[in-house]
């Protein structure tokens, strides 16, 4: 198995990465990535992107199971800008008629 998932940590942190393995006591996640929202000015809110434990060796983290409050899959949106920083750089265009 290996799939993108958002995992809601019980610390109120956003994690997203390429879950690999599950087992019953932690999640194997692939360059996982922190989800943090920004301040773009004038009011507005954007999330920015950061690696998560940006000084571990390897791109391979576990993820205790206990510490997860939830997990999902992302938002097409999330899980381009995420493939366009950490994964393969293949951005799923929306859904809709096709013109050309």
């Amino acid at each position: 198995m290996s799939e993108v998932k958002v995992y809601k940590m019980i610390s109120g942190e956003e994690v997203i990465g390429n879950q690999i393995t599950e087992t019953d006591t932690h999640y194997t996640v692939d360059k996982p990535a922190s989800i943090m929202m920004t301040d773009q000015g004038n009011g507005k809110v954007g999330v920015g992107i950061a690696p998560f434990m940006p000084y571990a060796e390897g791109e391979k983290v576990d993820i205790n199971r206990l510490a997860v409050a939830a997990s999902a899959t992302p938002a097409s949106e999330m899980l381009n800008e995420y493939n366009r920083i950490f994964g393969s750089g293949l951005i799923v265009p929306p859904k809709g008629i096709l013109k050309g």
